[in-house]
Formats: structure tokens, C-alpha cells, sequence
């Protein structure tokens, strides 16, 4: 029979998370355990079982009670919310996982870049801020353009380019940041820019140690202030997987964090002085870059961090020798959205998904003031090379039609 695995949380839509989820359930049967279950996630769970995870000390009595009645084979999260209350549970049941405390650690990003700092693993430079006018202070000091992110939370991010827009993106990622740690005296984290192709390493951590990077991810980024991810793309036969400074810079990191299970997202830049890691994901990526890698390499990155969680040896065997890349389409001004469709033109073989991902009636921002809740759509093509998808994708994301109601602001830029 195969093997229960509990997993905690979703995050997301069905659009985004979905893939994710039935790909861990074709293998193992799934109990959910969260405050909710999504209409969309009921028909891959094999149960639902209600509980808080953020309420670690309930959540762990509710889970070893279930688990005493039930088999129960591993646990699993791909949210960053909880990722320590997994992690404990996983260790309390002596299942397999990456230790609490390396989880916890990874949730602050300044723990991160101190402890990469002192393994002299290559980082912008950087320092914290407790609030925004401490943010700017830093930011002066570093100097222009400085990258501001949450210390804990989400991914939210954006670019500042001079002084007179860190105070609004601090407002702007401080609302969309999610729980911050109550302990964290520092609200922000302020880092230089660097200039560089932005990549990242899709890693999964065996046991023993043995650090695999099983895929590349580059990032095209939006217009700033936002900066937000506008396009990834994977390609089976990248060069940078062959890259030695860049497998040393994330073994280094992976080492110095003390991961010794799980898949990773390790962020970096492509700088003249080599890979420079500017954030690391301790869990699946979200973006649907899991997807992108099962259609370029054939790799299935969700099934591995179930095998991974149950004790199994996962199967990092590419079966595929192709590209794959996704597309998010922002407003380009902010206002609200009247009408929104994808009018497909003839027919496109190698587009893997079309998708929108908005409703009418809803106000939206443009590009440069977005974040991920702003997307309007989404396309996900197939590709004999990166190349391939690019320009497949600049010819389909003009069959997207939006009607937007400008706001004042603007009607006056």
C-alpha cells in the first residue's frame, strides 16, 4: 500500500498550487493538516484533518494523537509558515527531516546572511532595519539601488532606486509580508543590488549530505520599484548546471545552514565576480517552477519531497531534454479590471497552459507597483531550447485582452 504522508498547509490558488499538490498525491495517499481545505485541493486528499498550524504546542498533541490511530509514514510542508512546526512534529514522530532549528534559521533572513557571511559565502552587501526610516539610512550607506525585503514572511520584495521610494516599498511589502516573527526586533532587510543575471539552483539534499542541483532557474524581474518576477525559465541542457563556482556557492550554503534533507530554491546573481546568493527557500518553489522542471527535465520535484519526507530514495533520474518557461502578465497601469480574456490564435502544440488568473471588478496595480496578487494571467510553453519558449511566449501573451478603468493617479502619469 502506499505510504500516508501528512502535509501542512496550501498556499495559494489552484492556478498556482494545484500541479504541486496532485503530483504528491498520484504517489501517496494525502492528509491535510490546516485550518481549511480548498474546494480545489479536496479531490487529491485522501483526508482532511483540521488543526492551526500555527499554533505549534495544539498542532503537534492534535498530529501524535492522529498518528497514534493512524499510520502515518512522514510529514511535509512547501510553505515557509510552516516549515518549523513540521520540522518538530517530523522529530517528535522520528521522521525523516531537516532539523527544526536549521528550518528555523532559514525563516529569518538575517540569520541566513550572517551565517553565510561567516562561511564566507559570496552575499550583497547588506543590513537590517527596524523601520522605514532606519531602512533608508541603511540604504544611503549601501548605496543605490538597494533591494528591501521583509526579515521574515513572504517573498515579498522591491527595488529602490533613490531614497524617496524606500519608505513606500516598505509599506508595500510589510502589507503583503504575511506572520512576521514576533521575536525579530528588525523589521527589513536592506541589500545592495547587484548587476548580474538573476538564477536560481532547484537542490535537493539526500541524505549524508549529498547535495544534487537538479535544475536552473532563470528569472527575467519587471520594472521596479516592484521588481517582480515576470518570467522563468528552465532548460534541461542550461550550461550553468555544469557550472563549478556555482555548485561550490550552493553546497557552501547548504553546509554553513546545516539542511541535510529536503529541496531547496537557492536564489543568486550572475555577478563578474562570480554567484552571489541573494535569498534561500527551504522548501519547494512556488511559481510554478516545480511544473516548469517536470516538462523540461521530467523530474518530479514535488514526488521527490515526499520521498524524501517518507525515507525513500527519490528518483532524480531527467527523462526529458527539453525547455519549459511561464509568463505572468501585470496591468500596465493601475485601475480597476473591467474585462479579461485569452484569445488564443489557431493552434499553439507547444503551449503546455493558458491560464487567468483575475477577476473582473477587482482593483489592480500596474507593473511597477505589483505584487503576485496582481497577476492577470499566466502561460506555461514547451520549447526545443530557452530560446524557443521565449519567443513563443512574447508571441502568445499578446492574445491576452484587458479592459482596466484607470485610476486617478493613473489617468495622470
Amino acid at each position: 500500500m502506499p505510504q500516508p504522508l501528512m502535509l501542512f498547509g496550501l498556499e495559494g490558488s489552484a492556478a498556482s498550487s494545484e500541479f504541486t499538490l496532485s503530483q504528491i498525491a498520484s504517489a501517496h495517499p494525502v492528509v491535510l493538516a490546516d485550518a481549511a481545505a480548498p474546494a480545489w485541493a479536496r479531490p487529491h486528499l485522501a483526508h482532511y484533518f483540521h488543526v492551526d498550524p500555527a499554533d505549534q504546542t495544539a498542532t503537534a498533541a492534535a498530529v501524535k494523537a492522529f498518528a497514534s490511530a493512524h499510520a502515518l509514514s512522514g510529514v511535509l510542508t512547501y510553505t515557509r509558515e510552516h516549515l518549523v512546526t513540521s520540522a518538530r512534529i517530523a522529530e517528535e514522530l522520528e521522521l525523516p527531516s531537516a532539523t527544526a532549528g536549521a528550518l528555523a534559521l532559514c525563516t529569518d533572513r538575517t540569520a541566513v546572511r550572517r551565517t553565510l557571511a561567516q562561511h564566507r559565502v559570496p552575499l550583497p552587501l547588506w543590513d537590517e532595519a527596524r523601520n522605514a526610516e532606519a531602512a533608508a539610512v541603511r540604504a544611503d550607506a549601501i548605496g543605490y539601488p538597494v533591494v528591501i525585503r521583509t526579515r521574515s514572511g513572504s517573498t515579498a520584495s522591491g527595488l529602490a532606486g533613490h531614497r524617496s521610494e524606500v519608505t513606500g516599498i516598505c509599506d508595500r511589502v510589510n502589507r503583503h509580508a504575511g506572520p512576521q516573527h514576533p521575536g525579530h526586533a528588525a523589521a527589513f532587510l536592506v541589500e545592495g543590488h547587484l548587476d548580474g543575471p538573476q538564477v536560481a539552483a532547484e537542490t535537493v539534499v539526500l541524505e549524508r549530505g549529498d547535495v544534487q542541483i537538479v535544475a536552473i532557474t532563470r528569472t527575467t524581474l519587471g520594472p521596479r520599484p516592484a521588481h517582480q518576477a515576470v518570467r522563468h525559465c528552465v532548460f534541461a541542457h542550461d550550461n550553468l548546471l555544469h557550472n563549478r563556482m556555482l555548485r561550490q556557492t550552493v553546497a557552501r550554503a547548504v553546509d554553513a545552514l546545516g539542511i541535510t534533507l529536503g529541496v531547496l530554491h537557492i536564489e543568486m546573481t550572475l555577478t563578474s565576480r562570480g554567484p552571489h546568493i541573494t535569498d534561500v527557500t527551504p522548501h519547494l518553489a512556488d511559481d510554478l517552477i516545480p511544473l516548469l522542471v517536470k516538462r523540461a527535465t521530467g523530474i518530479n520535484l514535488p514526488q521527490v519531497a515526499a520521498d524524501l519526507a517518507l525515507g525513500r530514495q527519490p528518483n532524480l533520474v531527467p527523462t526529458r531534454q527539453r525547455a519549459a518557461a511561464v509568463h505572468f502578465a501585470y496591468p500596465t497601469f493601475s485601475g480597476r479590471l473591467q474585462q479579461l480574456a485569452v484569445t488564443a490564435r489557431g493552434a499553439r502544440p507547444m503551449v503546455d497552459r493558458a491560464a487567468v488568473t483575475q477577476e473582473p471588478g477587482r482593483h489592480v496595480e500596474s507593473a511597477a507597483q505589483a505584487t503576485t496578487e496582481d497577476r492577470l494571467a499566466h502561460w506555461v510553453v514547451l520549447g526545443c531550447t530557452a530560446g524557443d519558449c521565449h519567443a513563443l511566449l512574447d508571441q502568445v501573451t499578446q492574445d491576452l485582452k484587458a479592459d482596466i478603468t484607470p485610476t486617478a493617479d493613473a489617468r495622470a502619469a
